[in-house]
């Protein structure tokens, strides 16, 4: 497929295609990532002014992929973790951009734990509405639109729809990460023992989390702790075309390129919506709302 066959199309012109292209693309940045992921005396871990790290796997994903999205669709801005420079005044104008992280969950890369992705977003008017979620050690690549349902693809064979799982009530599968806010989620956790929910604690890295939901593999992901942008917005779109939603803790759809920061607000992931979510963490919420008014 020529560099131009995306000029002028959207998502829902050719989706077919555009998985394959983005999949071409995360496959390719995650054997860049893989390379240096076996020999770690290639890492050279370091810090960025948020004290998050970046490795040289970072930085050779992030040139494949910006690469590869360059003769893709030349005339469409990225905006990647690894180049997070560019001004406000010029970002808000962008009704059309890609939203990137090569590699989402270095410190899971830097455990040595497979729990990374490198995640691709395509952004229209403040909603991901393309993601595609590749990670590099198992070869599994998510992907999908709200338009027209979310895949698991595997490293060989077929890829498959995905669909969020009906809750099984009173038993519910809570993800969370290794690293955040172990102590925040309990008070959550206590919102839904409260409401009779029998909840298992599934600790899970990176876009992974968002990934199981969408599987079906879990049923709501709490994240009480900073995220960027680029962190969430692929995985929301694959998410959202399984069945699933991304919310704010007022239950508002996450919103892209929106305000000069690029820090999410804190947010929920729901695989089944029919339940009364809004009942049972009803004390948390009263509270946490009470809290940031003070």
């Amino acid at each position: 497929m020529s560099k131009n066959d995306f000029r002028n199309t959207t998502v829902l012109e050719q989706p077919n295609k555009l998985a394959r292209e983005l999949g071409r693309i995360c496959y390719a940045a995650g054997e860049a990532i893989m390379r240096i992921y076996v020999r770690p005396e290639l890492w050279a871990a370091s810090e960025k002014q948020d004290a998050s790290p970046v490795t040289a796997a970072d930085l050779a994903a992030n040139r494949v992929i910006c690469n590869g999205l360059a003769q893709l669709m030349p005339r469409l801005p990225v905006l990647t973790e690894e180049e997070a420079e560019t001004a406000w005044s010029a970002r808000r104008q962008w009704a059309r951009y890609w939203l990137v992280d090569p590699l989402d969950g270095t410190k899971e890369f830097l455990a040595r734990n497979g729990e990374f992705s490198v995640n691709i977003a395509l952004i229209e008017h403040g909603q991901p509405v393309f993601g595609m979620v590749h990670l590099p050690v198992s070869g599994v690549t998510y992907y999908g639109s709200r338009y027209y349902g979310s895949f698991l693809q595997p490293r060989e064979g077929e890829a498959r729809k995905l669909q969020t799982r009906s809750l099984s009530w009173p038993k519910m599968d809570v993800v969370a990460s290794h690293r955040h806010g172990s102590e925040k989620l309990q008070p959550i956790i206590e919102a839904l023992q409260l409401a009779g929910a029998e909840v298992n604690h599934i600790p899970l890295g990176s876009s992974l989390k968002l990934c199981k939901i969408a599987e079906g593999a879990a049923d709501f992901y709490p994240r009480l702790g900073p995220t960027s942008e680029w962190d969430t917005a692929a995985a929301q779109a694959v998410v959202e075309g399984a069945g699933g939603r991304v919310l704010d803790w007022s239950f508002r759809s996450l919103i892209y390129n929106q305000k000069p920061s690029i820090i999410n607000p804190e947010f929920m992931v729901i695989g089944d919506l029919n339940h009364p979510w809004h009942e049972w963490l009803e004390p948390f919420v009263t509270k946490k709302l009470s809290e940031s008014s003070l």
